[in-house]
């Protein structure tokens, strides 16, 4: 029986409050999964019967991975297939929302991930488009992903799958993103200022709107001062000064 076809009631009561169909498949897998673990006797060693896979990537991601690493060099380390789960967090102030529009990327992927090679902080995200984008499931996810990748700050660049690649078409379409800071936005969409906060308010986080907890410096030339700091911390590293 097909996982979709499994707890038709249970799926009409999730859909009911609103789950979209991603984060119904997540829980009906996990559900799953715990049944499966259920049903063997105490102490029984559980088979792993696990194989590597030899599509990780296509031969047209092999190709155009291959010319991207020519193009970027040593400015970049090129990160395929990565989860938008590893690479975003949701901040609404609201648990149950959070994990609603997680549940909708956490199954998703970027096809490449260009990372600052120091920091290997995020640069720029690489999407493969074949011809399966023409297809009215894949554009609707395909819009999700890029307002995700446009909320967070991150640019995001299509490339159309093709039996080869020019260096120079890469090269005019992801070079120009090196160095650029994107800038830190507020909820409403509009870039923020730093400000120096007094210690006797507790102001919201500039990046991702979180309140934010007066912290302690433990080291460093600072030691024993006073910072605001994301309550989403290591997630978001956002700090205020306090006056």
């Amino acid at each position: 029986m097909e996982t979709r076809d499994r707890f038709p009631l249970l799926r009409k009561v999730l859909k009911a409050i609103g789950l979209p169909d991603e984060a119904i498949d997540d829980i009906v897998e996990r559900i799953l999964d715990w049944l499966s673990t259920k049903e063997q006797p105490p102490g029984t060693p559980t088979e792993l019967p696990f194989k590597l896979r030899d599509d990780f990537l296509s031969n047209a991601e092999i190709s155009f991975c291959q010319v991207l690493r020519s193009v970027v060099g040593d400015r970049a380390v090129v990160c395929p297939k990565v989860n938008l789960g590893d690479l975003f967090f949701v901040a609404t102030g609201d648990h149950r929302k959070n994990r609603g529009l997680a549940n909708r990327v956490d199954r998703k992927h970027v096809d490449f991930l260009l990372c600052d090679p120091n920091t290997m902080r995020p640069v720029l995200g690489i999407e493969l488009d074949d011809k399966s984008h023409d297809r009215a499931d894949r554009q609707a996810r395909d819009q999700l992903v890029e307002g995700v990748f446009k909320a967070a700050g991150l640019s995001l660049v299509r490339f159309a799958v093709k039996s080869g690649y020019a260096p120079a078409d890469i090269e005019s379409q992801v070079t120009s993103h090196f160095g650029r800071q994107a800038p830190v936005m507020s909820s409403a969409g509009t870039p923020v200022i730093p400000v120096v906060v007094p210690s006797d308010s507790t102001p919201g986080c500039p990046k991702c709107g979180s309140k934010m907890i007066l912290r302690t410096a433990k080291s460093g030339a600072n030691a024993g001062g006073q910072f605001w700091g994301c309550a989403n911390f290591p997630r978001c590293r956002s700090v205020l000064p306090v006056k």
